[in-house]
């Protein structure tokens, strides 16, 4: 069963990722429409290394833009699955706090 909720995750994730970098990618946000209305500039503070969420070089490649974004995706999944059996650890069998 852990295993299935894995997998339907992963799948869940690059659904998501495909779905956000080609369809929502090239929407226009609400933010930058205002900003163009009333001439505001872009001011960065500092260079992020991946602006704009992009790889430097490979900027409108949605492919590129997929794998980068399913890669992150499972990096979280990952990262969450291990905070959360960390967390289990902390829980006895009956759901309840080893230091109550």
């Amino acid at each position: 069963m852990y295993r299935n909720a894995v997998l339907i995750g992963i799948i869940v994730s690059l659904t998501f990722v495909i779905t956000g970098t080609i369809w929502l990618s090239h929407s226009d946000e609400t933010l930058d429409r205002v900003a163009r209305q009333i001439g505001a500039k872009e001011s960065p503070i500092w260079n992020p290394p991946m602006p704009n969420y992009e790889l430097p070089g490979y900027e409108g490649k949605a492919i590129i833009s997929v794998l980068v974004g399913f890669i992150s995706a499972v990096f979280v999944l990952g990262v969450s699955l291990i905070v959360g059996r960390a967390l289990r650890k902390g829980t006895n069998a009956r759901g309840r706090d080893k230091f109550c």
